[in-house]
């Protein structure tokens, strides 16, 4: 008998990496010692046919047990190994791995549970064992599944980092963009301010024929009232006029980066037409060809930096029910706006 227990302790101990399932090898070994230690002492009781018919049994269920045992141990190493990677992923995954390690834990309960019924059996041993292989089976494919669904978390969030990386690099582009534009803004409106000043000094003789200089919307406008370049319902300028003009034509061929446009305006009192002008439209028109003439022959500005454009009565700054206010609506703006390729060359760069 004493033979007999020491060869079973050798089965029943495993090395020292494989005892995850401790709880379950002891009691399983407590089971089994009894099993045989109550086949020994009833063997001289029974026949020696009986007595093969139990040893063989004892064997059979050594081997199955022992069997369970590996199985067991194995799925513990795994479950150990993946409870190890679970825990060293990021925190959004922390929920599932709680949730894992709950499963586990109520896995491990009911087999000790159905440890505990086995125990219970008696001569119904084999039935309950594959009751509880079944159970087991069923707790493995449990498991696998809850492994499958975290692979599949894993590998989302592998995509979503991948997805911030990509949206932080464009970011960052964008960013640059950004920069590199306000920057190039700064530079255009210090340059806007600065031909704003360079055209109020070239006008700095001719205070008292109202020329206004206005900065807005990042452009310069130099406004010319009516009774400064033309006479009512003409479109020659006068030579002080023609003077003002040729100032501020000096004063823009040194900035060559200025575009400029002309535009007429006139009040909404309608003018009797003729064969060279039949309305405000078409007084607006010529009035702005006549100071682009002027810009382009006396002050040699190049022609492609300048557009005429007519108005007529479309555009009033004030009442054309008052004579003041018609006053201000008939008026001659000049409109300068430095060039914006780099402007738009990075709203391009995409």
């Amino acid at each position: 008998m004493s033979k007999t227990i020491n060869s079973f302790n050798s089965v029943y101990n495993p090395p020292a990496h494989a005892r995850g399932f401790s709880l379950f090898s002891h009691t399983m070994k407590k089971f089994a010692l009894g099993l045989i230690a109550t086949t020994l002492f009833f063997g001289s009781c029974v026949s020696k046919k009986e007595y093969q018919s139990l040893e063989k049994s004892k064997v059979d269920s050594e081997q199955l047990l022992n069997s369970k045992i590996t199985d067991c141990n194995e799925k513990n190493a795994s479950l150990i190994n993946t409870i190890a990677e679970l825990e060293s992923n990021r925190g959004v995954l922390e929920g599932k791995i709680a949730k894992l390690k709950d499963t586990i834990e109520i896995c491990q309960g009911q087999v000790q549970e159905n440890l505990d019924y086995i125990r219970s059996l008696g001569e119904n041993l084999d039935a309950q064992k594959r009751s509880l292989a079944n159970e087991l089976t069923e707790k493995n494919r449990v498991l696998q599944v809850k492994e499958l669904e975290l692979n599949t978390a894993l590998a989302k969030a592998e995509e979503e980092r991948a997805r911030l990386a990509a949206l932080r690099t464009e970011l960052e582009k964008t960013v640059s963009r950004v920069r590199e534009l306000e920057s190039e803004l700064r530079r255009k409106d210090s340059a806007v301010i600065l031909l704003k000043e360079a055209i109020a000094k070239a006008l700095a003789g001719f205070e008292k024929l109202d020329i206004r200089v206005e900065y807005k919307n990042g452009k310069v406008y130099v406004i010319l009232p009516e009774k400064l370049l033309f006479a009512s319902g003409s479109i020659n300028v006068d030579p002080r006029g023609r003077e003002a003009l040729v100032e501020i034509g000096k004063a823009l061929n040194k900035q060559p980066s200025v575009q400029m446009a002309i535009e007429g305006h006139t009040d909404n009192i309608p003018m009797k037409g003729s064969e060279a002008i039949k309305d405000n439209w078409d007084l607006s028109v010529l009035r702005a060809t006549s100071i682009a003439r002027i810009l382009i022959d006396d002050a040699r500005m190049d022609p492609r930096r300048i557009q005429a454009v007519g108005r007529g009565d479309t555009q009033p700054v004030a009442s054309n029910e008052t004579a003041e206010g018609r006053a201000k609506n008939r008026r001659t703006e000049i409109i300068l706006t430095p060039q914006l390729d780099k402007i738009l060359q990075i709203l391009n760069n995409q």
